[in-house]
């Protein structure tokens, strides 16, 4: 019988971008430099001739630990999906809640987080992830069309790998 895992595993390592890369403070980690992008970024031509297009969100953000292992620093280039926004990154202790649903081809927030967090009509464009004991980024933008996967990105999040979770939302403006 096949295992379901692999092709979930499969999908969940392919939604990573190119330019979101994470900066390594232990040298025990298995990465090969000090910063480390993970495969590949579809490029697309996202706006007509003679239009202006808006530069992409640039952050980082210190990864989620499990007690005193330091993973490091991601580093992320976000292109923007709403013509006038803005990136809030919110930072949650496990276990955690989060109100919200595919709409027009998003994942949007039905319900306002806690204080300081996300709002009804955010746009969750990305979240931490964990494969085994090795984190990621996953692009819920590029695959709102499968909640389910989305769902089980966010799941990954639990204590045996880490004690938070990171959620990067685009609020429009």
């Amino acid at each position: 019988m096949k295992s379901p895992s692999l092709p979930v595993a499969v999908c969940l390592l392919a939604s990573i971008t190119l330019t979101n890369g994470f900066v390594t403070n232990n040298p025990r980690l298995p990465f090969p430099s000090s910063r480390t992008s993970l495969f590949e970024q579809e490029e697309e031509a996202s706006t007509s001739p003679g239009e202006q297009a808006r530069p992409d969100f640039e952050f980082s953000f210190e990864i989620p630990k499990k007690g005193i292992a330091d993973i490091g620093t991601a580093e992320v280039s976000l292109p923007p999906i709403l013509d006038s926004s803005e990136i809030v990154v919110v930072r949650y202790d496990l276990p955690f809640g989060l109100s919200a649903e595919p709409q027009n081809g998003q994942v949007i927030v039905t319900k306002d987080g806690k204080e300081g967090g996300e709002k009804v009509g955010d746009v969750l464009r990305q979240t931490t992830y964990w494969r085994g004991k090795n984190p990621g980024l996953f692009d819920v933008s590029k695959n709102a069309d499968n909640f389910d996967l989305v769902v089980q990105a966010l799941v990954t999040n639990d204590l045996a790998v880490a004690d938070e979770i990171v959620l990067v939302f685009e609020r429009p403006c």
